[in-house]
């Protein structure tokens, strides 16, 4: 998976969240998505790319996205400049679900080269609802799980019963 340079993803990204707050999709207003969206300085040519803080324990007080709906989303993209165009090399997207909804997460991970997920074939995998569930899913660039989980994720105003 490649791309210019680290910068002009995250401007691509600062560009289809800027859009999603501007049409009412995100409660995130503009300067929130300034303070959010980062970038690192390169260390040995990687750079990552954050939206939101590492949020491991999914707890809703740490920085994120917010939609609409209350459902609320962070990642974080790394990516390796030493080569052209630049690759990314790693991700994880993850987004939260409102407390009533019977699934409570899914994430999106690409593992590091190297990783043991890639000797099981499974280096890019999903997590619907539980750490412990890996699925493995075709590649999906950041901007698709961005616009995934911006505008095709929608909660269900009528859930079927289980």
């Amino acid at each position: 998976m490649t791309v210019k340079s680290a910068k002009v993803l995250r401007g691509e990204i600062f560009q289809c969240l800027t859009k999603a707050s501007a049409n009412g999709l995100l409660k995130t207003k503009l300067h929130e998505i300034h303070k959010l969206l980062k970038i690192t300085k390169p260390t040995k040519g990687i750079i990552e790319i954050t939206g939101g803080e590492r949020n491991f324990k999914r707890l809703k007080e740490i920085p994120h996205f917010e939609r609409m709906d209350g459902c609320w989303f962070d990642f974080a993209i790394l990516v390796n400049q030493n080569y052209k165009p630049a690759e990314i090399i790693g991700f994880d997207f993850e987004i939260r679900f409102l407390d009533d909804n019977p699934i409570k997460f899914l994430r999106f991970d690409l593992n590091p080269p190297g990783h043991d997920n890639q000797e099981r074939g499974i280096r890019f995998h999903l997590h619907p609802g539980s750490d412990d569930l890996m699925v493995h899913s075709p590649p999906m660039s950041p901007l698709e799980i961005i616009h995934l989980f911006l505008y095709d994720l929608k909660i269900s105003e009528r859930p079927r019963n289980s």
